[in-house]
């Protein structure tokens, strides 16, 4: 390998992945008596919560504070307790020379490369917000986002200081659409949730809550349309839908989803068993189809995608790795 330093294997573990679950990872690991790296991309940890301006109510003793402040705290936990962190550092190279251990070289800012070599290695890569396809289908769409006239996920529409004007598309079906919806809608500015689909995917509370606006005159649900063409008026944008009516919006606001951040190169030569949407496969331990590989958070498509399932799949793996670490 082409690194400046490599580390010997014992008690090694790379994490590839700053968020929730890979700080969880992290911290399980790191009081195993084990040495835990967590490796980022981005320049500090936090994830997508680090991305999102929206209170989150549902992390238990700490119900006044935004997704983004409980990022900003797990990472200070992290520092506090000294463990190596590499950010603004990516992956380029997974070997595998023996099928007790595994190589990992590590571009490092600047340019300068760092080897790994462990008995275990964590995927933390989360997912991203599904937009390219949506973007790529309609003329003109990439620009206005570029512009900021289209958002690219609900966080984006929560961002202070961000004006949003007195229309608003909200493209989707899901809990991400409606609860985004819900907390835009005021008096002054009227928000639209267009899907697919006859029946939103969201959980009911959600829906309710925009069915409340509707009633108030705030909010409207239109339900089997899809955005065909965009026009870009001086004041606002032409949406024509697939059933030829029209929608003059300010700012459109894209929640189609998450697609996973399980394609990058250097893990193909893994082999790891994806489902159908691209997440990555694992058991009961978060270990995935090749051994010694385990994967955590989001990226795992787990059944309610959340902070405390990030932070529980983490544990979950530190705890198998740490078992087999103690057998030797």
């Amino acid at each position: 390998m082409t690194a400046v330093e490599a580390r010997a294997v014992d008690g090694i573990v790379p994490i590839v992945g700053g968020g929730p679950a890979g700080m969880s990872c992290a911290l399980w690991l790191k009081n195993f008596g084990l040495h835990p790296v967590i490796i980022e991309r981005k320049p500090l940890l936090g994830g997508m919560q680090r991305e999102s301006p929206y209170p989150n109510p549902w992390l238990l003793g700490r119900p006044r504070t935004t997704a983004r402040q409980n990022a900003e705290e797990f990472a200070r936990h992290i520092e506090r307790e000294g463990i190596e962190t590499l950010c603004t550092a990516s992956p380029t190279a997974l070997r595998r020379p023996t099928e007790e251990c595994f190589d990992l070289e590590v571009l490092l800012p600047g340019g300068a490369t760092r080897a790994f070599r462990s008995r275990a290695l964590v995927i933390a890569t989360g997912t991203e917000f599904r937009s390219r396809e949506w973007l790529d289908g309609i003329a003109g769409a990439a620009m206005l986002a570029k512009t900021g006239r289209i958002l690219l996920g609900p966080a984006a529409a929560g961002e202070p200081g961000t004006e949003l004007g007195a229309r608003v598309l909200v493209i989707g079906g899901g809990d991400n659409a409606f609860d985004v919806a819900q907390q835009i809608a005021r008096p002054g500015r009227r928000v639209t949730v267009a899907l697919r689909a006859a029946t939103p995917r969201a959980q009911r509370l959600l829906v309710e809550r925009v069915r409340a606006l509707e009633a108030r005159g705030l909010a409207e649900i239109r339900r089997r349309v899809s955005v065909v063409a965009l026009g870009d008026d001086a004041d606002a944008m032409r949406v024509t839908f697939d059933d030829g009516t029209t929608l003059a919006a300010d700012r459109i606001v894209l929640c189609l989803g998450f697609t996973p951040n399980s394609g990058e190169a250097w893990m193909q030569g893994l082999g790891l068993r994806r489902d159908g949407e691209g997440y990555l496969v694992v058991d009961g331990n978060m270990e995935t189809s090749c051994r010694g590989v385990f994967a955590v958070g989001d990226i795992v498509n787990p059944v309610h995608p959340c902070t405390v399932t990030a932070l529980a799949t983490g544990a979950m793996a530190a705890r198998e790795i740490m078992k087999r670490s103690d057998q030797g």
